[in-house]
C-alpha cells in the first residue's frame, strides 16, 4: 500500500522488518530503493536478488523491466539478457531488451534485438514502433517510413506511431504530408503538445506562417514552455516583426534561462541589428546550453571573422562542419578561412569538400507528394522488391541529374545489396571522376566497399583520402582496419602506427591493435591490451571474445576456459561467448555440451554467419547430417550472411557421411581443424 501511495521510504523501513523475506519482498524492496531515488541500494539489492535466483526467467524479466523503467539501462540489458539466454525467442524478452538497447543508445544491438521480436510477431505495431526509432536515429529514414507505415495500418489510433511518421517525414522535407497527419492525430490526443509544435513547425515549412501562429498560440495554452515560446517567437523574426519576435524569446528564457533557441534567436535578432557585442554573447550562452548547436556556431563564427580572430573561427566552423545537417557553407568558410591563415593545404582540402557537396541538389521543402500512399504500396514488396524499387528510381534520378555524388553513392550501395558488383563499381568510378579529392566521399565510398567485403576497392578509396586529409585519425583507423581484413597484418601496423597518440587511447583502436598483434604472433602484447579493454569495458562480450581467440591460437585452452567463465557471469545473455564455450567443449570432447553451448549460441546470435556454420560443420562431423542440413536451411531463411552457401550445400550433399557419434568425442584430427574454421569463421565475419 505504501508503494501504491507513494510513499517510498516508509516502504523501505516496512520491507526491511519483514522476516524472513521472501521473494516478492525484497523485490518490493528493490523497487522502493529505486523509487526513493536510493540508486545504490536498490542496484545492490537487484544485483543480489539476481544472484540468489539463476534460473528464474521471470524474476530477471521483471527485475530487467523495473530497471528499464527507472532508467537503470545497464543493469537493466543484464537482467533481460538473463531472461533471454534461459528462455531464447520469446517475443516479450526480446521486445524488451530491444528497447532497453534503443534507450541506452545502443542501437545496433537493439536493431538485432528487435528484428528478432519482429520474426515472431511480424504484425506487432509497437515492436515496428521500437525498430523504426532505432532506425530514425541511425538515419535511415526510408527503412523508418516503411516500418511506421506499416505500424499505422495496424494501430491507427496509436498517436506516438503518428508522431513518429511526421517527425521523419518532416526531417525529409515533406512537411505538406506530414499536416494532415498530425491533424489526425490531434483528433485522438488534442492535448498532446509534442503533436501540435510538429502542426505548427510543418506549417511554418510550408510557408503558412499564419496558420503556424495560430498552432503555436493553441501549444502556449496547452505548454507554456520555453520551446513553445521560442516556437512562437520563430514565426515572428520569419515575418520580420522582430520586437514581438523578441518578446516571446524573453517569456521563454524567463521559464528556461538555458534554452539554447531562445538564446540562439535572441542574439540572431541583436546581431542583425547590429548589436554585436550582445549578439556574442547570446550565441556563446546557447553554446554553453548546447554546445553542437550549429546555427550559434555558424553565427559566431561570422562573427570572429568580422573581428578578424581568424583562429577562433576556424575552430568554430571545425566544430560546425561536423554537427551540422547541411555543412556546404561552413566548409566553404573554413576553405576562406584557411587560406587567410595561409593553411593552403587545409583550404585545398575543405574547398574540395564543398565543390562535392554543392553538388548535390539542395531541396526546400517538397509540396504534397502523396507521400504515405507510395509508402503503403512500398511495403507490399518484398525487400528484394523494394531494393529494386529504390534501383529504378536512382536510374531515373541520375539520368536527370548525373553529377549529384549522393545519388551515385546510393546508387552503388543499392547495387551492392542486389549482388550487382560490377555495375556497383561502374557507378563508384562516375562517383570517383567527381569527387576524386574530397576526403569525405572516399572515405565514405571506402566504408561502403569494406562493408561488403571489397577490401581492395575499399583500401584504394581510404589511401586517397588519407592523401587529401593526412591528419585524420578516423580516415587511419578504417585503413588500417581493412588491411587487417584483408589479412596484410604489417600493413595494418603500419597503418595503425599513424593514428594520434590521442587517437590511440580510443577503445576501437586498442582492440583492433590487439587484433593486429595476435597475427603477427605478439601473444603477450595481445592478451595486455584486451585484459585492460575488458577492465576499461567489462560488459563488452567482444573482448572476451578477443582474448580467447588469442588464448586459443596459442593452445592455452585452460586460459580461454576462464576467460569465457569471467564473460560468461558478467554476460550470461552474451551469444558469443556461448560460442567459445562451445569451441572449448569441442576440443575437450564433451559432444554433448558443445552441441547444447553451439545451439544455444545460433539462438542467440542468429544473425552471425559463423553461429551457422560452427554448429552445421560440428552435426558433419559428428554424422548427424541431416541436422547439418537443417541449420544451413535456417541459415539461408535469416538475414546472416557471409557464406556461400550455394558451395556448402555441393559439398554436404558430395561428402561421404562420417559415422554417427552424436554422443562420442570427436577426434583430436576433427576438434583441430574445428577450431582453425572457428578461427577463421570469427576474423572474417564478427
Amino acid at each position: 500500500m505504501l508503494l501504491a501511495q507513494r510513499s517510498p521510504a516508509k516502504a523501505i523501513l516496512h520491507f526491511q522488518r519483514i522476516r524472513p523475506a521472501n521473494l516478492e519482498t525484497k523485490f518490493n524492496l528493490t523497487r522502493a530503493y529505486l523509487l526513493a531515488g536510493n540508486t545504490a541500494e536498490g542496484l545492490k539489492s537487484a544485483t543480489e536478488l539476481s544472484n540468489e535466483n539463476k534460473d528464474n526467467v521471470q524474476l530477471h524479466f521483471t527485475l530487467g523491466t523495473l530497471l528499464a523503467s527507472e532508467k537503470q539501462y545497464r543493469a537493466a540489458r543484464v537482467e533481460l539478457e538473463k531472461a533471454n539466454a534461459l528462455q531464447p525467442e520469446t517475443f516479450e524478452i526480446l521486445y524488451n531488451l530491444g528497447q532497453t538497447y534503443l534507450r541506452a543508445g545502443e542501437y545496433p544491438k537493439a536493431e538485432l534485438t528487435l528484428n528478432r521480436a519482429l520474426k515472431l510477431k511480424p504484425d506487432s505495431p509497437e515492436a515496428l514502433y521500437l525498430l523504426a526509432q532505432v532506425y530514425s536515429e541511425e538515419k535511415k529514414s526510408v527503412d523508418a517510413l516503411d516500418l511506421l507505415v506499416r505500424a499505422h495500418k495496424l494501430a491507427p489510433q496509436n498517436a506516438d506511431i503518428i508522431f513518429l511518421l511526421a517527425r521523419v517525414s518532416m526531417s525529409q522535407n515533406y512537411f505538406e504530408d506530414a499536416i494532415p497527419l498530425l491533424e489526425s492525430g490531434l483528433q485522438i490526443a488534442p492535448k498532446r503538445a509534442d503533436l501540435r509544435a510538429a502542426l505548427g513547425e510543418s506549417y511554418f515549412m510550408s510557408g503558412k506562417t499564419e496558420k503556424a501562429i495560430e498552432e503555436f498560440n493553441e501549444l502556449i495554452v496547452v505548454e507554456p514552455s520555453a520551446a513553445s515560446f521560442a516556437f512562437m517567437g520563430l514565426s515572428y523574426r520569419h515575418l520580420g516583426r522582430f520586437d514581438v519576435a523578441k518578446n516571446y524569446f524573453q517569456k521563454g528564457l524567463k521559464l528556461d534561462r538555458r534554452n539554447a533557441s531562445c538564446l540562439f534567436n535572441m542574439g540572431y535578432i541583436e546581431e542583425r541589428q547590429g548589436n554585436h557585442a550582445a549578439a556574442k554573447a547570446f550565441f556563446q550562452e546557447a553554446l554553453k546550453s548546447n554546445p553542437d548547436f550549429s546555427e550559434a556556431l555558424l553565427e559566431l563564427a561570422n562573427l570572429r571573422i568580422a573581428s578578424k580572430k581568424l583562429d577562433e573561427a576556424a575552430e568554430l566552423l571545425r566544430r560546425y562542419v561536423k554537427v551540422s545537417r547541411d555543412p556546404a557553407s561552413g566548409y566553404y568558410k573554413l576553405a576562406m578561412v584557411e587560406r587567410s591563415l595561409h593553411q593552403n593545404e587545409a583550404a585545398q582540402r575543405d574547398l574540395n569538400v564543398f565543390q562535392t557537396l554543392s553538388k548535390n541538389s539542395s531541396t526546400g521543402p517538397y509540396p504534397y507528394q502523396h507521400l504515405f500512399d507510395y509508402l503503403d504500396n512500398r511495403a507490399a514488396l518484398s525487400a528484394r522488391e523494394r531494393t529494386q524499387l529504390d534501383l529504378t528510381q536512382l536510374t531515373e534520378q541520375i539520368q536527370m541529374h548525373p553529377d549529384q555524388p549522393q545519388d551515385l553513392y546510393l546508387l552503388a550501395e543499392t547495387y551492392l545489396k542486389l549482388g550487382k558488383v560490377e555495375d556497383a563499381s561502374k557507378a563508384i568510378a562516375q562517383l570517383d571522376q567527381l569527387s576524386a579529392n574530397d576526403y569525405r566521399t572516399q572515405t565514405g565510398v571506402g566504408v561502403l566497399l569494406a562493408r561488403y567485403r571489397l577490401y581492395d576497392e575499399a583500401i584504394r578509396h581510404f589511401e586517397s583520402a588519407s592523401r587529401a586529409n593526412p591528419d585524420s585519425d578516423d580516415v587511419k583507423f578504417d585503413l588500417a582496419d581493412a588491411y587487417f581484413r584483408k589479412g596484410f597484418y604489417s600493413q595494418a601496423l603500419e597503418a595503425a602506427g599513424h593514428v594520434s597518440v590521442a587517437g590511440q587511447q580510443d577503445d576501437a583502436y586498442l582492440a583492433l591493435l590487439g587484433d593486429i598483434r595476435a597475427h603477427l604472433g605478439d601473444t603477450a602484447r595481445a592478451t595486455e591490451i584486451f585484459r585492460d579493454a575488458i577492465r576499461r569495458n567489462p560488459d563488452n562480450d567482444q573482448y572476451y571474445l578477443s582474448l580467447t581467440l588469442v588464448q586459443l591460437r596459442s593452445n592455452d585452452v585452460r586460459g580461454a576456459t576462464q576467460t569465457l567463465q569471467q564473460g560468461s557471469a558478467r554476460i550470461p545473455g552474451s551469444g558469443k561467448i556461448l560460442w567459445g564455450l562451445g569451441l572449448i567443449s569441442v576440443l575437450e570432447g564433451n559432444t554433448t555440451q558443445a552441441a547444447e553451448r553451439l545451439e544455444r549460441a545460433v539462438e542467440l546470435l542468429p544473425e552471425w554467419a559463423g553461429s551457422y556454420s560452427t554448429l552445421g560443420v560440428f552435426y558433419y562431423e559428428t554424422g548427424q547430417i541431416e541436422k547439418a542440413r537443417e541449420v544451413l536451411n535456417r541459415f539461408k531463411g535469416s538475414n546472416a550472411g557471409g557464406l556461400d552457401v550455394n558451395r556448402i550445400e555441393e559439398a554436404l550433399s558430395r561428402a561421404p557421411a562420417p559415422p554417427a557419434s552424436a554422443r562420442e568425442p570427436m577426434s583430436m584430427v576433427a576438434r583441430q581443424q574445428l577450431l582453425q574454421l572457428a578461427l577463421s569463421l570469427a576474423e572474417r565475419t564478427l
